[in-house]
């Protein structure tokens, strides 16, 4: 069951950001701080979060309009449960996204990652959803980790 996040599951997106794996102590809790505040307003257009929620939490995405753009948005995150990954929660989160976009008239949607070897995963999973690369900034995370965007027309 995918449903819009609401402000009693921080504590359980908190403990899911943290078993990604993908933050540090001190970036989690400023994470978590964006997590509050966005779940806080749940109506408003600035983002929204979506959960999976079959037996407890086992996915979650956040997407957030880019700013100064027409129809551009961003998955700011989607994490999925160590122990629940390849079951196709990630595809179905990236699923439900897309159709609450197409439905808000969005004409892109961009997801970064890192060309880390552990974000391997990452980088398959989004072209099999119809992501292509846009874009490499060599050595943006540090010295030899670059950001990588990938893009996705929606409409």
């Amino acid at each position: 069951m995918i449903r819009p996040g609401a402000p009693e599951d921080l504590d359980a997106l908190a403990e899911l950001a943290g078993d990604t794996g993908l933050f540090s102590a001190e970036d989690l809790g400023v994470f978590r701080g964006m997590m509050e505040e966005t779940l806080a307003a749940p109506d408003d257009l600035a983002g929204f979060w979506v959960v999976d929620q079959t037996v407890g939490l086992r996915a979650a995405a956040y997407t957030a309009p880019e700013m100064m753009t027409d129809g551009v948005w961003n998955i700011v995150f989607i994490g999925v449960r160590a122990a629940e990954r390849g079951q196709g929660h990630g595809a179905a989160l990236i699923r439900h996204v897309e159709e609450r976009l197409n439905m808000l008239d969005a004409r892109l949607l961009l997801v970064e990652t890192s060309s880390d070897a552990s974000l391997a995963g990452a980088r398959a999973f989004y072209p099999r959803l119809g992501f292509e690369e846009e874009a490499r900034i060599r050595d943006y995370y540090q010295d030899g980790e670059d950001k990588i965007v990938f893009r996705k027309a929606l409409g």
